[in-house]
């Protein structure tokens, strides 16, 4: 019964220090209200206000820079998906807009921001307590 408490206590740190998600580079945001700056983040989005400047960041960053992404551009009440992918083609690489949409409302997974490890943690922290208190509360064999 011992080694199984050691080998419970065991599990749950080493869940605690599993990786669950790799954060990588991909989505991107630019804001049509703003006219300068920003890191390309929702809390920082880039200035693509101008037709010049939505194609400075499609083209020069995302595509340039990232190989491709897709990009929010961020309206007031609204957004527009744009898909941006590099496309090779007689020797030459370039960027391709494969999907275009506007949406109303905000930008998925732009909420409350709780790391996917952290919530995996969590899940499995509770289970394995709950595994615990009933292998504490099981009655013991004769």
């Amino acid at each position: 019964m011992k080694k199984l408490h050691i080998a419970l206590i065991v599990a749950f740190l080493l869940a605690l220090l599993l990786p669950f998600t790799v954060q990588a580079a991909g989505t991107f945001f630019c804001s049509a209200t703003r006219t300068q700056g920003g890191d390309g983040t929702y809390a920082d989005p880039w200035a693509c206000k101008t037709q010049d400047q939505l194609n400075f960041v499609i083209n020069d960053v995302i595509c340039t820079r990232y190989g491709g992404g897709i990009l929010y551009r961020l309206f007031p009440y609204s957004y527009v998906y744009y898909d941006i992918v590099q496309v090779v083609q007689n020797d030459q690489t370039t960027c391709v807009i494969r999907r275009q949409a506007e949406y109303p409302g905000y930008p998925p997974n732009t909420g409350v921001e709780l790391p996917a490890p952290m919530i995996a943690a969590f899940a499995v922290g509770g289970a394995l307590v709950l595994g615990f208190v009933g292998m504490m509360l099981r009655r013991k064999t004769a």
